[in-house]
C-alpha cells in the first residue's frame, strides 16, 4: 500500500523537546503475502538544537 504523497510527521526531539517537522517518503508498506518487507530509514535534524533523528518505516 504505497502512497503518492509524503505524509507530514511531527515528532519530539529527545534532546531539547522541541517539535521536529519532517516528511516520510512513501514505502511499499507491509504485505502479508510478501516475505521481503524491508524496513527503510531516513534522517532529519532538529532545527532548534541540531540533534540528528533517524526515522524508520515500511
Amino acid at each position: 500500500m504505497s502512497q503518492s504523497n509524503r505524509p507530514d510527521m511531527h515528532i519530539g526531539c529527545p534532546e531539547c523537546n522541541s517539535t521536529v517537522n519532517t516528511s516520510v517518503p512513501p514505502g511499499p508498506g507491509i504485505h502479508e503475502e510478501s516475505a521481503s518487507d524491508r524496513l527503510q530509514g531516513t534522517e532529519t535534524t532538529c532545527q532548534n538544537c541540531g540533534h540528528e533523528l533517524e526515522l524508520y518505516y515500511y
